[in-house]
Formats: C-alpha cells, structure tokens, sequence
C-alpha cells in the first residue's frame, strides 16, 4: 500500500531497461563485478521512471506502457510525490554500492556525475517547454535539447557503470560519449514513431502527445525549413491552431511525406549510430561490449 504500491506500478512490468543495462555492461567491460553495482542499476531505473511520472503530468498524457498513467491511477499530487522519491533513491542506490565494496573514490565520483546529469535533465526538460510552439528553431537548438533531455541519462548510466566498475577516465568519457550519441538516436527515433501510423499503434502512449502540446520535434522542423509557403501554413495551423490533435496529426503527416521530413530522420538517428558504434570500435571486443554494441545497430521499424 501507499508509495511502496505507486512505485511498483510505475517500475513493473519494466519498460526497455536500457539504462541499467548500459550501467551494467559499461562496469562489467572495464573488470566490474556484477553485485556490487547491480544498487547502480536499478537505481538509475529508477531515476528514469520518476521522470516519465512527472512527464505525463507535464504533457497531460492519460497512457503509459500500454496502461493507465500514474497519475491517472493514483492522482497527480501521488505521482510528484512518488517521482521525487524515485529521484533520490538514484542516490540512496550509490550508498548500497559502497556497502558492497566500491570505494569511496568511487561512489563519490559517480555522485558527481549523478548530479550533474540531474539538473541536466532538468533543464533539457525546461528547455523543451520554452521551445513549445516555435517553428523556428534550428536543428541545433533540437539536437541540444535532446542531449540535455534524454541522452545526458544515457551517458550517465554509461560513464557510471564505467567509474564503479574502476574503469579508467580514458575509457570512461569513450564509453560516456557513446550514451551521448545513443540517447540523441532514440530520441530522434521516439520523435518519428507519432507520424509512422504503424509504429505509433505500438507506442503504450498518446501518439498525439507532441502535437497536443506544441511540441515541434525534429521531423516537423525539417519539414517546416523544407515545405512551400501553402504547406508552411498548413503545418503551422495544423500544430498551433488545430483544435482536434487526430485530425492536425494527419495534416502534419501529409507534409511530412511531401517533404521528405521522416527520411531525413531517420537518416540522422542513423547517423548518430554509426558514431556511436564507431566510438565502441576503439575498444577491446568482449561478450558485454558485444551486447552494448547491439544497442546501437537498431534499426527502422519494420512496416
């Protein structure tokens, strides 16, 4: 019962687990022993959890893993509330570590790490609101924000595991750029699935959550920098002034396929895979780097 009952909801059944599984096998390539991070890993799943909390309240989105949202299940103010716990309990996580034999040198550097990468998130987050609406932006300003938003976690979870495991500070920042190229790819990819009608039915989200909030994602600004000035229009009346987000998802899609937008997408999320796969390259090829490389050969979705 009470937050112990919200936080099961909200963690299980778990959702990809990339996080913890890139914290893991980032400490078991560099010598890590398994128990003594495994607190790490799910703490950091939990961390993540807490901000899809706090996210579907923001975004006002009723769904989440196929299922009712927290907040839908248990009220907005249990979900804060519940979200802020998983939060700290990243960092009770490192505690744990060190009880099972990291070193102090250790944990402390990975709460640095943890730390920054918080108020990161944070900011990406608030960055992202601030940019609801705004056609303009440059493909920079997304890239940024994507960084910030969702692939300063991944690099953290990356240069984590690396540091408690006692990998060294070359192998650690390799290892933490590619979480940095890997997160910027998944987001673009979670960008496309709304306006691929196939993948969107398979989303357990709103696939009409970015265009109910504004939110102008990186295939919306390609194809706006790309569209004539009648489908600029169209576009715009479509994110902006269109008061059935069904309808306004189908317009934008129609522009989208006109220009050439989702292509473009995906070449980019592929683009920051090779990179990623590339960084791993520099690396000595064992079974764990094996499994963290398969992380960055996803591909399209199947149609």
């Amino acid at each position: 019962m009470g937050l112990d009952a919200v936080h099961r909801y909200a963690m299980i059944p778990p959702g990809k687990l990339l996080r913890p599984s890139l914290l893991l096998h980032a400490a078991l390539t560099v010598g890590g022993e398994l128990a003594a991070v495994l607190p790490a890993a799910v703490g950091i799943e939990g961390a993540h959890v807490g901000s899809l909390l706090h996210d579907d309240i923001i975004d006002r989105d009723t769904e989440r893993r196929g299922r009712a949202a927290v907040h839908t299940e248990f009220g907005p103010a249990q979900a804060v509330v519940a979200g802020n716990a998983l939060f700290f309990s990243w960092f009770a996580a490192l505690s744990e570590c060190r009880r099972l034999g990291v070193s102090a040198d250790r944990v402390e550097r990975a709460m640095a790490v943890q730390a920054e990468a918080g108020v990161a998130i944070c900011r990406g987050a608030f960055d992202e609101l601030a940019m609801r609406g705004d056609l303009e932006l440059g493909v920079g300003a997304y890239v940024a924000m994507a960084r910030a938003k969702t692939a300063v976690l991944l690099a953290a979870a990356c240069r984590v595991g690396a540091i408690l495991g006692g990998g060294d500070a070359p192998t650690t920042e390799l290892l933490g750029d590619f979480g940095d190229h890997l997160g910027i790819c998944f987001q673009i990819r979670d960008d496309v699935l709304p306006y691929d009608p196939i993948a969107a039915r398979a989303m357990g989200k709103p696939s009409d959550s970015d265009v109910r909030n504004r939110c102008p994602t990186l295939p919306v600004l390609i194809a706006h920098r790309r569209a004539d000035p009648e489908s600029r229009a169209a576009l715009r009346h479509a994110l902006l002034d269109e008061t059935e987000p069904a309808l306004a998802l189908c317009r934008i899609r129609a522009v989208l396929e006109r220009t050439g937008a989702l292509d473009t997408a995906h070449a980019m999320a592929d683009e920051y895979a090779r990179r990623a796969r590339e960084l791993l390259t520099r690396l000595p090829a064992t079974a764990h780097m094996t499994h963290v490389r398969a992380l960055a050969l996803l591909t399209r979705p199947a149609h």
